[in-house]
């Protein structure tokens, strides 16, 4: 089945890049960095570059716009997107950098991934594309699961998804009865591996259910497809702010600043302790329960699938699996979007007690407190193991203990120090080293401080 589209994206995606990229992850983004994006004025002028070549400025004198909101439609010819009948224009690069859409993720075959993606890449975020050309059906470990199965849930309202274009609007209601079915089908496969720790009522509870609204007593006896009741969703929310650019004719575009694009299904989180884990096979991911919140790993391949550890430190899915199986899940934070109460697709993962030896060395330095004038600095963080390490700081040349006190149950180091009597010079980076027993250097780590500076 090819549904009908108003506008045609390119069928062919771009995955050119030679080097993969790491998602700047750290544990202020789970809970923090999605959410309101500050607008800040510009202090000096700005150019950008559209899709099609074309240099536009910014606009004199400054005109600042902001949105937060859910994404209404897709244009694929500027590119953009739109929000509050206002098209927010992707330029291809901003200042001469790439501009890339945060919140989302090109991901490989194998599990890479290309990071976020760009106006050459704009065509992606269609759910068409997702469902029937994105997916990535491979896994990225033994037991990790399928990485991207595909959508399940539309990056418009349930509502919107499910009528006609309006307008030329990018409306496909076929697309939007797949996408249930795959939201379906994944619930009704992961229930059959949870049978034994979920009530019988909850495939119930996520939608299968007959016309009376009983439900089956297990997931190899459905009631009728037509009866069964997928939960309605809102639309992706876009959040972005920028200013007005214009190009030599006068015409005017709405251009979000280059951390000022953000793209995400929901800010749902959950904690709380793991009552089951389930290691993926051919036709899940992996997946636990908190409660009877059933938590899988986010399917849709528009969206990224982040691992945190100690230190807001990456970690792989198989190690960070292999500690939620063991039991070590204190701490444990879960970012991503929900469909109904009882399915959360996590997009981010995060245990601030989550260390496996394949993270190597993990050392932090955060809330910096500078007197430049004093040659004074205090900040804190953890170093991840610490047992036979020594830390020190080198500051403009100059060469500091960092002491630290070993938590007896994690093994980590907390230290919250300040430095007196330095010579801060004019650079506003530092390092952090980490020395064995013998004083060999096994790991550094550069910081910046600047943010800290008081006047």
């Amino acid at each position: 089945m090819t549904p009908k589209r108003n506008s045609t994206p390119s069928m062919t995606p771009t995955l050119d890049r030679m080097q993969t990229r790491k998602l700047p992850m750290n544990s202020t983004r789970l809970l923090a960095a999605l959410g309101s994006l500050a607008l800040v004025s510009p202090a000096f002028s700005q150019f950008a570059e559209l899709a099609d070549g074309t240099v536009i400025t910014q606009k004199v004198p400054l005109e600042l716009w902001s949105v937060e909101g859910p994404v209404w439609d897709l244009d694929f010819n500027a590119p953009g997107i739109v929000a509050y009948s206002r098209l927010i224009t992707i330029p291809a690069s901003y200042n001469g950098e790439t501009f890339q859409i945060a919140g989302t993720e090109i991901i490989a075959t194998h599990g890479e991934s290309f990071g976020a993606m760009t106006a050459a890449e704009f065509d992606r975020l269609s759910d068409v594309n997702a469902l029937l050309r994105d997916f990535v059906l491979s896994s990225g470990c033994d037991e990790c699961g399928p990485l991207r199965l595909g959508p399940v849930r539309s990056i418009y309202s349930t509502s919107e998804a499910n009528s006609p274009s309006v307008g030329g609007t990018d409306r496909t209601p076929e697309i939007q009865r797949i996408i249930e079915d795959n939201y379906f089908n994944l619930g009704i496969n992961l229930y059959a591996r949870y049978m034994d720790v979920l009530p019988a009522s909850w495939l119930g509870k996520i939608g299968v259910r007959n016309a009376q609204g009983q439900y089956p007593a297990n997931p190899f006896q459905l009631p009728p497809r037509s009866n069964w009741k997928y939960p309605d969703s809102t639309g992706a929310t876009l959040k972005a702010n920028g200013s007005v650019f214009v190009d030599i004719d006068g015409n005017e575009y709405l251009i979000p600043d280059p951390e000022g694009c953000v793209i995400e299904f929901a800010e749902n989180v959950v904690l709380g302790p793991i009552t089951a884990v389930r290691r993926g096979d051919e036709m899940t991911p992996d997946s636990f329960l908190i409660g009877e919140v059933m938590v899988t790993i986010n399917p849709d391949p528009r969206l990224e699938a982040a691992f945190l550890g100690v230190g807001g430190a990456p970690i792989s899915q198989t190690a960070m699996f292999e500690l939620l199986e063991s039991g070590l899940t204190n701490g444990l934070t879960v970012g991503g979007y929900q469909v109904g109460e009882h399915m959360l697709f996590a997009t981010v993962i995060e245990g601030e007690e989550l260390y496996h030896p394949s993270m190597g060395v993990v050392v932090t330095a955060d809330r910096f407190d500078v007197r430049i004038d004093r040659g004074e600095i205090r900040f804190r963080g953890i170093l991840a193991p610490a047992e036979n390490y020594t830390l020190w700081a080198e500051i403009s040349g100059q060469v500091v203990s960092v002491p630290f006190t070993i938590d007896p149950l994690t093994g980590f180091g907390g230290y919250d120090v300040r430095l007196e009597g330095l010579n801060l010079g004019k650079s506003t980076l530092f390092d952090l080293v980490v020395r064995n027993a013998k004083g060999g250097e096994v790991h550094r780590e550069t910081f910046d401080f600047s943010d800290g500076i008081r006047p």
